[in-house]
């Protein structure tokens, strides 16, 4: 089975690319300084006995050795950094450092480690859903780099990518160690396997209330693979439901591409400008939360077991703050007793009104709704408060106001 397996994968890598391709962003642009890749070799690793890992270190000409840099590791490394495949991210880095779009990164591309023959450990590498990964890349991997270069031990300077069982590896890393690594990228990512990936969603709906301090960036393809060890499209889209329904700080793309990184690859700068976007110095970090964003009216519709509500909701600004009217198509104008927007997520509170009452078991006093701004669109939740366990889908649209694009 795992010989069809890696038979299937391979053609879905080489055949599938539904029309994706690297944009500006990937190919070296004139006048912006190329940083150099380095080639290494990690012999007699002590977490995995008797094993060789390949490794490359992208190191970006800006770099200063007075100056800690942040750090991005990568698994499958040799798809991640070769300079004519689909994401070619050395060049990307090139680019986007360069116009301080992301801060000066010391990029570490890591191949599964290797015994007899070439990839033979990746599946005893990246798919135990424990901290056995992370440890190596803490304890062996970042120092071998670090003897050579200064690295950040800050988790907010760390990130870590992945595609297939290599994004799975990268989400566990994350969640064992979100002291260590607070960014993850997971590109097609296995949230499949009875007793693998697939308890994810459910460990991660546990967390709700008291969510792991990481930033995750999803994207997987709608023609993904469907095998016995499960479907990884549907994985996805379990992954994104619970990250929404525990309120993380994530985003999820879903392509039309299959188990390949060419929808990857395409968006790759964006996606490495979201997952930086407030780290210091970093160019545009601040936009992320400006209220012009928001500021307008809206149509808001809430989807209760399949009934639609629809209200609008109307907001302005104030000396810095905000203020809104929410006004329901059956109870009139609301009580809306709070508004907040922060990195792209508008919450208000509400006090339930009579219509609602019904909506849940146990009703609460107040409504709360989590929404994802992007562009002229509304993507949420709704729950009777933080503690409840049932959502409602809350989606939206603007109707006037602002409405600019969001990288």
């Amino acid at each position: 089975m795992k010989i069809i397996l890696i038979a299937l994968m391979s053609v879905a890598f080489s055949a599938t690319n539904a029309g994706y391709e690297p944009g500006e962003d990937s190919m070296p642009n004139q006048g912006v300084p190329k940083g150099k890749v380095e080639k290494h070799l990690l012999n007699n690793s002590r977490i995995y006995p008797g094993t060789t890992h390949e490794y490359q270190v992208y190191v970006p000409a800006q770099y200063r050795q007075d100056e800690p840099a942040a750090v991005m590791v990568f698994q499958d490394g040799d798809a991640y950094v070769h300079p004519e495949e689909q994401v070619r991210a050395p060049t990307v880095f090139d680019n986007l450092i360069h116009r301080n779009e992301m801060p000066v990164i010391i990029g570490i591309f890591v191949n599964p480690g290797t015994k007899e023959k070439s990839h033979d450990q990746r599946d005893v590498e990246y798919l135990p859903l424990d901290d056995t990964y992370a440890r190596f890349l803490l304890e062996e991997i970042l120092p071998a780099v670090g003897n050579n270069y200064n690295l950040t031990g800050d988790a907010a300077g760390r990130a870590i990518c992945g595609m297939s069982d290599g994004g799975l590896a990268a989400f566990t890393v994350a969640w064992e160690r979100p002291g260590s690594f607070s960014k993850v990228i997971s590109h097609i990512g296995s949230y499949t396997r009875l007793r693998g990936g697939s308890e994810y969603p459910y460990r991660i709906r546990l967390t709700r209330g008291d969510p792991k301090p990481i930033r995750v960036f999803l994207q997987d393809g709608s023609n993904d693979l469907n095998l016995l060890q499960g479907n990884w499209t549907l994985g996805n889209l379990a992954m994104e439901s619970a990250l929404m329904y525990a309120r993380y700080d994530y985003r999820f793309e879903m392509g039309t591409g299959g188990h390949d990184l060419a929808h990857a690859g395409a968006i790759f700068p964006d996606t490495v400008r979201w997952i930086w976007r407030d780290y210091p110095g970093v160019r545009r970090a601040v936009e992320t939360s400006r209220h012009f964003i928001i500021v307008g009216e809206w149509h808001v519709v809430t989807n209760i077991l399949g009934t639609e509500y629809n209200a609008v909701l109307t907001i302005g600004e104030r000396n810095g703050e905000l203020h809104a009217t929410l006004v329901d198509e059956t109870d009139g104008e609301i009580d809306l007793r709070s508004i907040t927007f922060e990195d792209r997520i508008l919450r208000y509170v509400y006090a339930r009104p009579p219509s609602q009452l019904s909506w849940q078991k146990d009703s609460t006093e107040e409504i709360e709704t989590w929404l994802k701004v992007h562009d002229d669109s509304l993507t949420g939740a709704l729950s009777g408060d933080i503690d409840s366990e049932i959502d409602f889908s809350v989606t939206g649209r603007r109707a006037a106001g602002p409405i600019r694009s969001q990288k």
